[in-house]
């Protein structure tokens, strides 16, 4: 070879190895280890498997703007009730708030002049409650439809499926403002309606929508708290005809649950209560819903919800404090065995209470309220058994004798 033949191939060869020493050709490449994203850890340990869940028919599981609109400016509509409720967490864990617009009949408040009611009731987790209830002349509660657009004083709540706000202020005892956003990444669930078709066109019905994100503030004697939590938003409404003396009364629970499950408890006692109590495995008082996404929707019409405690508001009248909650499915609706067993006890503590004396004789209360319990279940045929705890809100009302 010719000397510029070698130099040049020396060269080529000095280029190469400084290129293949730059990408790293002569030195092994570091193993890579595989890890598992934390969340996904969380996620995995945390799942449980579902119970059993309920065939809804598509019907109820519809929702326009005209249904959360208002209803009361038909003839045959004479009270409708918006609630928004939320169980926080975080800074605020274990904290419970419930804010509800109420157009009332005016036989419901008999011998007031202020049917229209506004709630805003704020619980924390030591039991202190802040807030109360507000009752105006007709008129003070405002609303319009299509979509929920509803003002009482310097409170309102406005939205459409699945996205809400709510603005709450009372300054009383405690100064309270609050503002929350509710969304709402599943269907509502038609829980009554006086149609067995077209259920939003009842003249007596209502909704609810469980397990809403909540996000927002919440300010308490001028100290600020950010805010998370779960929510449920409830809309009803009912006909002139149906009127105090037919009802003793009823109880609400807004339940979560610590492994992320939502329970809706809505209970109504016809007069005589004495009677229509014991009736509670044949007859349709109430709804019992257990949900662990909002979508999966678990559904008891009939159920045994007993007071365990009472304690003397009015002359002859006790109020609950304590529950127990059982109900049962032996088949599903394929008639397949699944031996659905639900029980939980319920504990109240912090109240707020308002009561109507003469000529009313109506009194109500709100509580935070804690469960436990367990649930069960045949699958494949595998018995399944959880364990339930949760925190939440109840809310009372009691016609007084």
């Amino acid at each position: 070879m010719k000397k510029i033949d070698v130099a040049i191939l020396v060269i080529v060869i000095i280029i190469a190895v400084a290129f293949l020493y730059k990408v790293g050709y002569f030195y092994p490449e570091k193993e890579k280890k595989e890890e598992t994203p934390p969340c996904l850890k969380n996620v995995t340990e945390k799942k449980q498997p579902p119970p059993p869940p309920t065939i809804i028919l598509p019907s109820r599981r519809v929702l326009t703007g005209e249904d959360e609109g208002c209803h009361f400016h038909s003839l045959m509509v004479s009270r409708e009730w918006w609630t928004f409720t939320a169980n926080l967490d975080g800074e605020t864990k274990k904290w419970s708030i419930i804010i509800s617009f109420n157009h009332m009949a005016y036989g419901d408040l008999f011998g007031q002049l202020k049917p229209d009611v506004f709630v805003l009731v704020l619980s924390d987790d030591k039991g202190n409650v802040y807030g109360g209830l507000i009752n105006e002349k007709r008129g003070t509660l405002i609303a319009t439809a299509p979509g929920v657009d509803i003002t009482f004083g310097e409170s309102w709540a406005q939205g459409t499926y699945p996205e809400w706000h709510v603005h709450a202020e009372m300054h009383e005892k405690h100064s309270i403002s609050v503002d929350l956003d509710y969304f709402s990444h599943s269907l509502p669930l038609w829980t009554s309606s006086s149609r067995i078709i077209n259920v939003s066109k009842g003249n007596l019905a209502s909704y609810i929508l469980l397990g809403c994100n909540v996000t927002g503030k919440i300010s308490l004697d001028g100290v600020v708290y950010e805010v998370t939590g779960k929510g449920f938003i409830e809309h009803s409404w009912s006909p002139f005809y149906v009127r105090k003396f037919l009802v003793d009364g009823w109880d609400r629970f807004y339940i979560s649950l610590d492994n992320g499950w939502q329970i809706y408890i809505s209970k109504c006692y016809p007069t005589p209560s004495s009677i229509s109590s014991k009736l509670h495995k044949i007859i349709t008082f109430g709804e019992l819903v257990i949900t662990p996404d909002g979508e999966s929707i678990t559904e008891f019409k009939t159920f045994d919800l007993k007071i365990k405690q009472k304690e003397r508001i009015f002359i002859f009248t006790k109020f609950p404090t304590s529950f127990s909650l059982s109900a049962e499915k032996k088949m599903n609706i394929l008639l397949q065995q699944i031996d659905l067993k639900i029980n939980l006890d319920i504990t109240t503590k912090g109240t707020f209470q308002k009561i109507w004396k003469f000529p009313t004789y109506v009194g109500t209360k709100i509580w935070m309220c804690t469960v436990s319990g367990k649930i069960s279940w045949k699958e494949n045929p595998k018995e399944i058994s959880l364990d339930l705890n949760g925190y939440g809100i109840v809310w009372t009302t009691r016609a007084l004798p």
